[in-house]
């Protein structure tokens, strides 16, 4: 398997994925703005197109297995997505969190096929959603 590319949709806005590219982890790092999606650019259509890049989407927004449309992209493009909490925390806290828990999400993106979504929580618990 070639190295994993970490996508953080457009929530995130670009400080972290700015700093962990920068520290440059053992996955590639891109983000929405960095793609120059549009801001309103519609989640099934940027899920379809990571999807099909096999990237891994992080997210904020805990709506990709409780909403039809997305649920239906998430499945459909065979997408693996991990929620992160902490979405109107500053950077330092969301970067701490991340930190702590990249060995298991990594783990787990190597090893599980998508489609997935799992939910990071703030005690650094992962629990499958989808």
């Amino acid at each position: 398997m070639g190295k994993l590319t970490f996508y953080f949709d457009r929530n995130f806005g670009t400080r972290l994925p700015k700093a962990l590219a920068w520290v440059k982890p053992p996955v590639k790092i891109e983000w929405h703005q960095n793609q120059r999606f549009p801001q309103e650019m519609p989640d099934d259509e940027w899920l379809e197109i990571v999807g099909k890049r096999g990237w891994v989407v992080f997210s904020h927004d805990r709506k990709f297995h409780s909403e039809a449309t997305e649920i239906a992209a998430v499945q459909q493009h065979s997408v693996g997505c991990f929620y992160l909490p902490c979405a109107s925390d500053p950077t330092w806290d969301k970067l701490s969190i991340f930190v702590r828990v990249f060995g298991r999400i990594f783990e787990i993106a190597e090893r599980q096929s998508p489609p997935y979504v799992y939910d990071v929580r703030l005690n650094g618990r992962i629990k499958k959603v989808i």
